[in-house]
């Protein structure tokens, strides 16, 4: 509906009308500010929408689903390894392109570090999933405390001793991406985690709280000794971003002017030139809040459908989680990895980078298919 021309006058952007004066032409105009760019980013949508499909289908075995996280770990292992390698030697390259922006900051394959810190957020959620899956198996049997601790350390030693190092792997490459935002979102994710499957039936509070508490002493210990830049950025935090606020009153205050219709999805980068203050140096392709820039762009109505998705999303897995005994983890994972993008959006972009987007949509996709039962006899569930 943004992008055709027969909506009613007063719903369209009235830089069309300035334009047939200007040019001396009749321009039909329309709400969105450029219709390509509406519908590449439709498209976008279109295409996430789809991943989200077709992991919904794939996943509704276990066995599909676990071979599907298994799939995102090493994904985000090769991935951060490849960062390490370029920061530790001094490379500045992305692949075969000289890096141009962060030039002292792991951004593995991406530009930009916050995204990457997303990226890599997600990865650490999924391991983090699949360690405390080994190790709350015997944790959950009716051992003695000898022979439990014995099965503990064999399963450390034999089943989890790779996933513990791509932990680290991740988390390192996480603090190198000097990412405030990308870091609090994923430790506040973590203990997310933590805290929703010490609710469910499948993990004992005491072990689900005692795993999340280890998690974030390994989290400060290597914050400890890899961390000073990223300390550095928290101590200029409030220097650093005196502008963004002005933008999010801009964009809040054409939002009351114009709350229903939106300005196009997609078209931020072009129709907050033409509301920018002269107080706003530079040129904002972005909002640095996905939500304020969806209402921006989207209208009112028509965003909040948007944000009702992922609400949904919490809701299936939540249910999900409460409903399963076994396999609890995946639909935990969901929801957090879903709390990972929700509160990053709040202060930046990254679910809108595609790489980024693909990959919160295939885990989903895959959280969701497991939030529910089916009656095969053969998945546990």
């Amino acid at each position: 509906m943004q992008n055709v021309s027969f909506v009613p006058q007063e719903w369209k952007t009235p830089l069309w009308q300035r334009a047939s004066e200007v040019l001396g032409i009749s321009i039909a105009g329309s709400v969105s500010i450029n219709t390509e760019s509406t519908l590449t980013a439709l498209m976008g949508l279109l295409t996430y929408a789809g991943i989200f499909w077709l992991s919904l289908q794939y996943c509704r075995k276990s066995e599909n689903a676990s071979l599907a996280v298994r799939t995102i770990i090493l994904s985000g292992f090769f991935y951060a390894l490849y960062g390490l390698w370029v920061s530790y030697s001094g490379a500045r390259v992305i692949l075969w392109y000289d890096k141009f922006a962060y030039l002292d900051d792991l951004t593995s394959t991406f530009v930009n570090r916050n995204s990457y810190a997303t990226y890599a957020g997600l990865g650490l959620i999924c391991t983090t999933g699949v360690i405390i899956r080994i190790l709350t198996e015997p944790l959950n049997k009716p051992f003695g405390r000898t022979e439990r601790l014995r099965q503990i350390i064999e399963d450390v030693l034999e089943r989890s001793w790779f996933y513990l190092v791509i932990w680290v792997v991740l988390m390192m490459a996480l603090l190198l991406s000097h990412s405030r935002a990308g870091f609090l979102s994923t430790v506040l994710s973590l203990l997310v985690l933590s805290l929703i499957l010490s609710l469910t039936r499948g993990v004992r509070i005491k072990y689900a709280l005692l795993l999340g508490g280890l998690s974030l002493a390994m989290v400060g210990f290597l914050l400890f000794f890899s961390g000073d830049a990223l300390d550095k950025r928290f101590g200029s935090l409030f220097s650093d971003q005196l502008q963004r606020p002005k933008v999010y009153e801009i964009i809040i205050n054409n939002i009351w002017e114009n709350p229903w219709v939106g300005s196009g999805y997609g078209t931020f980068g072009e129709a907050f030139q033409s509301i920018r203050t002269p107080n706003i140096p530079g040129f904002f392709l972005k909002g640095h809040n996905t939500y304020l820039e969806n209402i921006f762009e989207l209208g009112l109505p028509a965003a909040l459908s948007l944000f009702a998705i992922f609400a949904g999303f919490l809701y299936l897995t939540f249910q999900g989680m409460r409903k399963r005994r076994h396999g609890v983890i995946y639909p935990a994972v969901g929801f957090s990895v879903t709390c990972l993008v929700a509160l990053h959006s709040l202060v930046d972009f990254s679910l809108q980078i595609p790489a980024v987007a693909v990959t919160y949509s295939f885990i989903i996709g895959m959280a969701c298919a497991q939030s529910w039962s089916l009656s095969s006899p053969k998945d546990k569930w």
